[in-house]
């Protein structure tokens, strides 16, 4: 009797619930787009684009108002491809909601350097996104970034050119203390790197891009364990490139 008890009551429930489905899904068919909901995930520092300046991107592609449009009809696959197209865009994910909200969460690319004088365009000036690649500072906010010079250190592509130059860069962009007091990056025709600091004016010779690690060991040893004995007018060139050495001058 038990037996018979419970698969009635599981049917019951059973039935609820493919009709409790059945319903939801009719009234999402039928639900319509209330509010758009942008979220935005940015570099701390770097506010590249604005909830504003994404609700005008969708605006200008999709001129009928997304908002008061049934959510069946609305393809948010086109409208993350769109959105990725953008050239400040690393990620995006668009997707719809039980209460009517259309949302769209996107993370910003950042940017680890700049560029002054090195296109052959008019945008000569850029900065230099995580990957390596260029974008011209046009319509961007000003942002205190290390600054690069040098021949031969980009391609057509408008990319950096060497890979341990970006293991470089970002070498220097993580640690607070290395993007505070470089402020300078200069690759001379035989492909060595001179840096230039915030304080102390020192001109530091860090030869190709390669032992990253090692040659800041021996950068820091020398802010560390030799400035606070000879001041910081005493040396003006430090010389890094040789291995298991530390020249100053």
């Amino acid at each position: 009797m038990n037996q018979i008890v419970n698969r009635v009551v599981a049917l019951f429930l059973m039935i609820s619930l493919c009709l409790s489905l059945l319903f939801v899904q009719e009234k999402h068919t039928n639900l319509v787009c209330k509010d758009i909901a942008v979220s935005i995930k940015a570099y701390p520092g770097q506010s590249l684009i604005t909830v504003q300046e994404v609700l005008d991107l969708l605006q200008t592609t999709h001129p009928i108002a997304l908002q008061k449009t049934r959510l069946k009809k609305i393809d948010t696959y086109a409208i993350q491809d769109q959105l990725k197209r953008h050239p400040l865009i690393k990620n995006v994910l668009v997707y719809k909601t039980w209460n009517g909200v259309l949302t769209v969460s996107l993370e910003t690319k950042y940017f680890i350097a700049r560029t002054i004088g090195l296109m052959e365009s008019n945008d000569r000036d850029a900065y230099i996104d995580e990957k390596g690649a260029l974008i011209a500072p046009k319509g961007l906010p000003c942002l205190r970034l290390l600054v690069i010079a040098g021949k031969n250190i980009i391609t057509k592509k408008r990319k950096l050119a060497h890979k341990g130059l970006l293991e470089l860069l970002h070498y220097m962009h993580r640690d607070p203390f290395w993007r505070r007091q470089i402020t300078s990056l200069q690759v001379k025709d035989n492909g060595k790197i001179i840096l230039g600091s915030q304080i102390g004016g020192h001109q530091i010779e860090f030869g190709k891009a390669e032992t990253i690690e090692e040659k800041f060991q021996k950068l820091r040893l020398f802010y560390s364990q030799v400035i606070p004995y000879k001041g910081w007018n005493a040396y003006h060139r430090v010389n890094l490139e040789f291995k298991h050495q530390l020249i100053c001058q």
